[in-house]
């Protein structure tokens, strides 16, 4: 009996055409991945109409989605003027894959390519710990600034030397 294999998802960078299917995964990620750790009314304040929130996304920041079988299962962005990564979000049931870590692996080969040292991230309660596993650690400093939603400040040294903050 002939089985054909399931190819891996592929990785590439997003594209105008991309934006539907990234808002989907956001709404599908933050509804059942975020609902054991926010409350339905802050999921939903979280996921108000916020017009044009995916475009800016795709002019600022390096957007990078996951695609299985043509269709697109995860996404992750970086905005590199601030050295931010600004999003992560896997659908549901693409969860436990690893398109999380190689698309975090993707964001911070970017960032080391642009001669970035260090990245910067607000996790949500539910991936605090996905994000330690990959070595970025709590982030004190950032700690004092108003977090989006109730999130933990994050940072990790991705290359090169660390300059402290003075």
């Amino acid at each position: 009996m002939y089985t054909h294999a399931v190819r891996a998802p592929s990785i590439r960078l997003a594209r105008p055409a991309d934006l539907a299917a990234i808002a989907t995964v956001h709404t599908a990620s933050v509804r059942h991945l975020c609902a054991g750790h926010y409350s339905p009314q802050a999921i939903d304040q979280w996921l108000a109409p916020n017009s044009g929130l995916y475009e800016r996304m795709l002019r600022s920041s390096t957007v990078f989605v996951a695609e299985r079988a043509g269709e697109v299962v995860a996404f992750a962005a970086v905005r590199l003027a601030t050295r931010e990564v600004r999003a992560l979000y896997v659908r549901p049931d693409a969860k436990g894959g690893g398109l999380g870590l190689r698309l975090m692996q993707r964001l911070e080969r970017v960032a080391r390519a642009f001669g970035m040292v260090e990245l910067r991230l607000w996790a949500t309660l539910n991936a605090v710990g996905f994000y330690e596993r990959l070595g970025w650690r709590r982030d004190a400093r950032q700690s004092g600034k108003r977090p989006p939603q109730r999130c933990v400040a994050m940072r990790k040294r991705v290359g090169g030397a660390l300059r402290e903050d003075r």
